[in-house]
């Protein structure tokens, strides 16, 4: 199966998720994947606004690549036009499947990559925390990347 289009989805769109998409993106590119569109959205966005300068930070220290980005709601479209969505927690995926309609294969980055493990919140405003939750983003987002092109060889 391929994957044209995946949507990873967190709370807000501030931290983790965007983070997890920059993350995958540079990871699929890495290993010549380009056929596959990336974009993050977040559950609750009141109002578009610049992510999280700590999370750009570690990003760019990391070295991915990192257009301007701007936080953005889920919408309906939105799901209609993926064939993945994947999110930072089961709760997330469990609001997804209630709240909106469209019929997609959504399911928290731990399921799709059979671990229990879900993306953990930043809970200080450190670059120590920040640095942490990259590591453990990476760590699963190098396992998603896995699992997609391991499809795409199917």
């Amino acid at each position: 199966m391929g994957y044209r289009k995946i949507l990873i989805v967190g709370e807000n769109n501030l931290c983790r998720s965007f983070m997890a998409e920059v993350i995958l993106r540079g990871l699929l590119k890495k290993k010549n994947v380009s056929e596959t569109e990336l974009l993050s959205r977040g559950l609750v966005v009141l109002f578009s606004e610049p992510v999280s300068p700590m999370a750009v930070a570690v990003l760019r220290h990391h070295g991915y690549e990192i257009s301007e980005f701007r936080s953005s709601q889920l919408t309906e479209e939105d799901l209609e036009s993926a064939d993945l969505a994947l999110t930072m927690t089961k709760t997330q995926a469990e609001q997804v499947r209630t709240n909106y309609e469209a019929q997609i294969a959504c399911m928290s980055v731990g399921t799709f990559i059979d671990m229990e493990e879900e993306v953990p919140e930043v809970t200080e405003d450190t670059p120590e925390a920040f640095e942490k939750c990259f590591r453990s983003i990476e760590s699963l987002m190098e396992a998603a990347a896995d699992r997609i092109i391991g499809e795409l060889l199917l």
